[in-house]
């Protein structure tokens, strides 16, 4: 890709997820490296303030160079992204923002990380532009946060942990979120209620097949549609109740497999599900997420409902932010060999700060760095070179390098256990 003004450009920067990229940026990053980037959002005056605002961390800060770009307006946001190597999308909700934004990176040669959990729209992303994005060795790696990281990175290690020790392709992965402590912003609730009642019939029945994401005419695995209902987990032992976003991770999970070859195996399976004490708290959660969904699901009850749930650009305080914190295992069980007990392989993942912001907002910033800065470490791996891509396929343990040296726990615990009957 050939040399740019900008390594990285924050786009929405003035947003909640975008201040956050920023601030990880001031603090972590600007003065400390050779790091060419900028800011850029709709408003100059909101970003001159964030600006400001951040100067009083990083003095240096003053001098980060702001871009205004609208993204209802093409010619805006094409006069940005072909300025920078990685966009940074910010804006949500992505199915309504997001197009211009990948349109512009394929046709102007940027590579693009967001961190949308709209199923139905990188569906047509994906259909729409993988091929042009491939040829053109563009990356675009959508769901670079708390959906989806944990869940691709976290397959993707225990799968590579079976290969490399035991050399054998991986049978089935199940991940479980544990206890997490964070909040829900305005943009999550904006995408949430967008997917649910502006995609059409149509998408959203294409949506709800388990490989909704994997490329045409792909081999299908054994997984079924999503369970909702409370289980007791037959290989971890553990009780579970359904985790709200698993339509949105195991889609994920699978296309990696599928851009990968299925180099996991042939018939992967990847489920997940959230862990909980005991039957009765797997029954009570069980209904109570059913019974979210129905009241989120009745168009007549939107305008109350939005009422009552933060607006967009609205999010967690930083007090709920540093107080919060997720924590996750995952189960890798390889390929059983005639008459023997398959392997299982365990991963822990965790982070120490409030998942659904703080947390994703430097999964994103990291995921583009990755992308920015290790170029050629990325092309020795064997990671994609371009596409609609996934973490796992695009950066891989490259990324898992990065989030454990920005403060998270993303590690294999465990690559010697054997499975019971």
């Amino acid at each position: 890709m050939a040399e740019k003004q900008f390594q990285i450009v924050v786009l929405g920067a003035s947003g909640f997820v975008g201040k956050l990229v920023a601030k990880h940026l001031a603090q972590d990053y600007v003065g400390k490296s050779n790091l060419r980037w900028a800011m850029a959002a709709r408003s100059k005056s909101k970003l001159e303030m964030l600006r400001s605002d951040l100067a009083k961390i990083n003095p240096a800060m003053k001098d980060v160079p702001i871009l205004t770009a609208d993204a209802t307006d093409q010619a805006s946001i094409d006069s940005v992204v072909k300025q920078t190597k990685v966009v940074i999308a910010c804006a949500g909700p992505y199915a309504k923002l997001g197009t211009p934004v990948v349109d512009a990176c394929v046709r102007l040669g940027a590579h693009c990380v967001d961190i949308t959990g709209e199923v139905p729209w990188v569906s047509r992303t994906i259909r729409k532009y993988h091929d042009e994005a491939a040829a053109r060795k563009v990356k675009i790696v959508h769901m670079c946060g708390f959906d989806s990281i944990p869940s691709d990175l976290g397959a993707h290690m225990v799968a590579n942990a079976i290969f490399n020790k035991h050399k054998k392709k991986t049978a089935q992965v199940r991940m479980l979120m544990g206890k997490s402590a964070g909040a829900v912003s305005g943009g999550t609730i904006a995408s949430l209620m967008g997917a649910m009642f502006d995609e059409t019939p149509e998408e959203l029945r294409l949506s709800a097949d388990p490989y909704a994401l994997n490329p045409p005419n792909a081999h299908r695995g054994p997984d079924g549609k999503d369970s909702w209902a409370p289980a007791h987990d037959k290989l971890t032992k553990k009780w579970t109740m359904p985790f709200v976003m698993q339509p949105i991770n195991t889609r994920v999970v699978r296309r990696s497999n599928a851009l990968l070859g299925n180099i996991y195996g042939d018939n992967f399976s990847y489920t997940e599900a959230m862990e909980v004490p005991g039957p009765v708290v797997a029954g009570l959660g069980s209904t109570v997420l059913g019974l979210i969904y129905v009241v989120l699901s009745l168009r007549f009850l939107r305008p109350l409902v939005m009422k009552v749930l933060p607006a967009p650009g609205q999010g967690p305080s930083e007090k709920q932010q540093v107080e919060g914190f997720w924590n996750a295992r995952v189960w890798g069980v390889a390929e059983a060999g005639a008459g023997k007990k398959p392997e299982v392989v365990t991963a822990k993942l965790s982070g120490h700060r409030d998942p659904g912001y703080w947390e994703t907002s430097r999964m994103l910033l990291e995921s583009a760095l990755c992308l920015a800065l290790q170029e050629d470490e990325l092309k020795k791996a064997g990671k994609l070179q371009g596409g609609v891509l996934t973490p796992a396929s695009a950066m891989g343990m490259l990324l898992v390098d990065r989030l454990n040296e920005a403060g998270m726990d993303f590690r294999v615990e465990s690559d010697t256990a054997i499975a019971e009957e």
